[in-house]
This record gives structure tokens, C-alpha cells and sequence, in this order.
């Protein structure tokens, strides 16, 4: 994940991982006289990083932050998959291909917010579903094409009955196993979508809870991707048994009492301002730290305790120098912030931040980040076989031999965008991860929702959509 311009050590899985090295061969003694983060910049600069994110991974060379998968390719913050391709946030998937946010489902395409759904296509908010297109929002629907708001429902076209024969003669009559039926389809039922009332927050079995795509939760306050999780707060992808846990972006499989950090998961507990830290105990400032505990200002550490800056202490060393660096933060202010953005190993374009927040070039510099300049990807290179030309971007990208597989024998037509570009149709749909104040479209009541005020969807409030829909 490290363009080849950047300064930085990398090292591949096996022998970051490998007991051949120990990084606190790194560790260096606290300068009181220096800022914390000045130093710990200096050690992060040092300690040799890992070429991709990943725990338990086999077959799957090419993902990212993703732990327990099998055969997969290409897929980014997902965990106990398999054979998934280009896919990103899924959990216990299978067989799928451009799916984001998917949970215990199986071949499904271009799809987003699945739960639970098999064979399911171009598809978004669904739960228990099978064998449907371009359904939005519909729960224990089989047989289904281009349908909102359905409960239990088979053979239906725009929320229309149809007899078996008739739905089936439809189906052939709509080519959707041709890109021209795809876009036609696709074009029609955004339009009918709108026709339909949508409501205010996706937020399913959640008491307490506000934010949206919520599923099984309680008492989770602004709280964005969250399922089977508890008592959090300010929180993006707080998932799988995770509790206590307050601005976070990714804490789950577990984890509890997260404050302030990123990626910090896999069973982690009371950890402030940490980041991509698995399986750790009181860990504060560190990043990259795996299986260990009472951690602070560490870089690249497994498996250790009572660290400071990568250097060994006692536990008595530990305590008392950490409350010094403690007090030393606090003293100018910085004790309780995440690390500050000159620490980023990447360019502000090059993470997803840019996918919520926006920025130019310009701005990203003057609020203090990175910017990446080095071109990725290749233009031009196209064969017609298995390298194509996006339509959008005009980038380069390959279809590999599964991924071929997978579209003639579900009879997908092959795709015409770029990975990248069928990621962002897919982000965009779903709405920024903030919360605006609008009123129910049917009874006015005031509801906090991440439809933007100047959209066009009928927004409802969840008394009047229970009454209508269910």
C-alpha cells in the first residue's frame, strides 16, 4: 500500500511477522524537553512496515487490513470471508464480487448493506433475501426485480405481483444479462425509488441508537455501520460484540472501552488514540502493535508489555515515566488527540477520508496533511481480454480468471467501470457519514438523518414508514 516514492521500510507479511526481528531493537529513551509526538515520530519513521494489513489470511495475497479469509482478491476491511472479489467491509461472505457491507451472505454482485441474502444483485439495505435485482430496503424477499420496501413478498416487478410464468417471461424480456439491460433497468429504477418513501435511518433492532446502518445494537449514539454492538458512541464500524467504545472509526470483533482510534479491534480493550492495534490490553499512542499490553508511544510491537517509545521497562519504570509523558501532554494541550496528521504515512487523496470529507489538493495542505502526486495505476493498456479501460476513469483494470468465472456463470455482464469507480457508485448511494435535521415527509415530526436536506427522496419518520411499509 506504499507508493514507491515514500521513505519508509517495508517489509512483506511473512517476514514482518517472522521472530527473526524484534522491534524494540528500535526503542529509544523519552526526551522530557521534546514534544511526545515529535519523538514518536522519529521511531515511526524507523521501524519497518508492513506491506499490507493482514492476519490469517491464505490464498489472498492482494487484501488489506482483513483477517481469516480464503481466497480472496482485492477486498479492504473484511474479515472470515471467502472467495470474494473487490469487495469492502464484509463479514462471513462468500462467492461475492463488488459488495460492500455485506454480513453471512453469498453471491451477491454490486450490492450494498446485505444481510443474510443469497444470489442477490445490484441491490442495497437488504435482509434475508434471494435470487432478486436492484432491490432497495426489502426484507424475506425471493424472485424479486426492482422493488422497495417489500416484506415476504416473491415474483414481483416494481412492487407489482406477477404470476411465476409472467415475473420469469419479464426477466428474459429485460436482458439483464446484458450491460444495455443492466444500465436501461438500472436508470429505471432510480427513478422509481424516488416514487417510494424511504426511511429516515437504516436502523434495524436497535433501541437508543441513532446514526444509521444499524443493525442489532443498542444504546450506539451517532453511530455509522454498527451491528451486534453495544454502548458506543461517535462511532464508524463498530461491529461484532464491540462495547464501550467512543470516536472510533473500526473498533469490533470484540473489542471494548476504545477511545479515539482507528482500527483497534480483535478483542482489544482500553486503548486511547491507537491505530490498526489487534488483540492489545491498555495500549495509548501506539500503531501497528499486535497481542500485547500496557503499551505507550510503541510502533510495530508483538507480543510485549510495559513499553515506551519501543524501549523495555519494568513495571514500575513503566508506570511512573508513562504519567510523565502523560503529564507532559496534557501540559501543552495534546494528551487526549489522535496523532496529528504529519505522522500519515499516505497522501490525504490516498485515503479514504476523501471519499467523506473532499478536499482539493490546496486545501488538504493549508489544514495540514499530505498529498500524493505519484501516479497509480496504468492508462492505456488494454487488450480486450482481460484488461480493459474504464468508462469512467479511463484507468486500466484486469479481470482475473475467477472473477470471469463468476460473471458467466451467474450471466453478469462484464463490467464496464473501473474497481474504484464501482466502489465510489456504490459509497455514494449510501450517504456521508453525518446526520442532518429534517421532517417526516408525512406527519412532520423531526427526524436526524443522513439524507441531505436538498435530496429528493421522501423521507419518513420510522412511525409512519412502520405504518405504511409494514
Amino acid at each position: 500500500m506504499y507508493s514507491p516514492n515514500k521513505p519508509y521500510t517495508v517489509w512483506c507479511h511473512d517476514c514482518w511477522f517472522t521472530d527473526d526481528w524484534d522491534a524494540t531493537d528500535y526503542g529509544r529513551d523519552y526526551d522530557p524537553s521534546r514534544p511526545f509526538f515529535e519523538q514518536f515520530q522519529e521511531l515511526w519513521e524507523k521501524v519497518p512496515k508492513i506491506n499490507l494489513i493482514g492476519r490469517r489470511n491464505v490464498g489472498s495475497d492482494y487484501i488489506n487490513i482483513a483477517a481469516d479469509n480464503k481466497n480472496c482478491y482485492m477486498i479492504v476491511e473484511s474479515s472470515n470471508n471467502e472467495e470474494c472479489i473487490h469487495c469492502y467491509w464484509i463479514q462471513k461472505t462468500r462467492d461475492s464480487v463488488d459488495t460492500s457491507f455485506a454480513h453471512e451472505s453469498e453471491l451477491c454482485y454490486e450490492s450494498d448493506d446485505i444481510y443474510d441474502s443469497y444470489k442477490v444483485f445490484y441491490s442495497k439495505g437488504v435482509y434475508d433475501c434471494r435470487d432478486s435485482y436492484f432491490l432497495f430496503d426489502c426484507r424475506d424477499c425471493s424472485d424479486c426485480v426492482g422493488c422497495v420496501n417489500l416484506r415476504s413478498k416473491k415474483y414481483c416487478i416494481f412492487n407489482e405481483q406477477y404470476t411465476k410464468n409472467e415475473y420469469e417471461q419479464r426477466i428474459t424480456d429485460m436482458r439483464l444479462d446484458t450491460a444495455e439491460g443492466v444500465e436501461n433497468f438500472r436508470k429505471k429504477f432510480e427513478e422509481f425509488k424516488l416514487t417510494q418513501p424511504h426511511k429516515f435511518a437504516e436502523i434495524v433492532n436497535a433501541p437508543g441508537s441513532t446514526g444509521t446502518y444499524i443493525k442489532d445494537a443498542k444504546n450506539c449514539t451517532e453511530c455509522f455501520h454498527s451491528y451486534d454492538a453495544e454502548d458506543n458512541r461517535y462511532g464508524v464500524h463498530v461491529w461484532r460484540n464491540a462495547k464501550n467504545c467512543m470516536d472510533v472509526d473500526t473498533a469490533g470483533r470484540g473489542a471494548e472501552w476504545i477511545y479515539n482510534s482507528h482500527n483497534t479491534a480483535a478483542k482489544s480493550a482500553n486503548c486511547i488514540c491507537c491505530s490498526i492495534c489487534w488483540g492489545d490490553s491498555f495500549l495509548q499512542y501506539c500503531a501497528y502493535c499486535f497481542d500485547s499490553q500496557d503499551l505507550f508511544g510503541c510502533a510495530g510491537l508483538r507480543k510485549k508489555q510495559y513499553c515506551i517509545l519501543n524501549k523495555q521497562y519494568s513495571k514500575e519504570e513503566y508506570e511512573k515515566l508513562k504519567c510523565l509523558v502523560i503529564n507532559h501532554m496534557k501540559d501543552n494541550g495534546t494528551y487526549g488527540e489522535f496523532f496529528p496528521p504529519s505522522l500519515s504515512c499516505f497522501g490525504y487523496n490516498e485515503a479514504c477520508v476523501q471519499e467523506q470529507f473532499p478536499l482539493t489538493k490546496e486545501q488538504a495542505i493549508e489544514q495540514g496533511y499530505k498529498w500524493e502526486d505519484h501516479s497509480r495505476g496504468t492508462y492505456g493498456k488494454e487488450n480486450g481480454k482481460d484488461i480493459f479501460a474504464c468508462a469512467q476513469c479511463t484507468k486500466n483494470y484486469l479481470l482475473i480468471p475467477r472473477e470471469l468465472e463468476f460473471y458467466q456463470r451467474l450471466a453478469i455482464p462484464l463490467p464496464t467501470l473501473c474497481p474504484d469507480c464501482r466502489h465510489m457508485r456504490r459509497f455514494t448511494a449510501r450517504g456521508p457519514n453525518r446526520l442532518w435535521k429534517r421532517n417526516c415527509a408525512k406527519c412532520n415530526a423531526e427526524v436526524e438523518t443522513n439524507y441531505a436536506p436538498e435530496r429528493k427522496e421522501i423521507i419518513y419518520c420510522e412511525s409512519c414508514y412502520q405504518q405504511e411499509v409494514i
